[in-house]
């Protein structure tokens, strides 16, 4: 009966462990998410008719890239 109790204690301490650790990790998506937002809205702002096309193209593959290496990190911790 003591092994059952403890296996029970031990099942709900990985649990609230783990319900810890998918808070925590929401909340960094959540932030990683509205970074990406702001650089986005930066971007757009940023790329308008006077900007040359290299000028935008650089800016588009910088967020790009950064976008994609957000979204895989957060793929990966859902």
């Amino acid at each position: 009966m003591a092994d059952i109790a403890k296996w029970m204690d031990d099942l709900k301490q990985t649990r609230d462990e783990l319900r810890l650790h998918l808070h925590l990790g929401a909340k960094e998506a959540e932030d990683e998410w509205e970074s990406l937002m702001r650089d986005w809205d930066s971007f757009l702002s940023k790329s308008q008719f006077e900007k040359s096309e290299e000028e935008v193209g650089e800016a588009a593959r910088e967020l790009g890239l950064k976008m994609k290496a957000a979204y895989e990190r957060m793929k990966k911790a859902v």
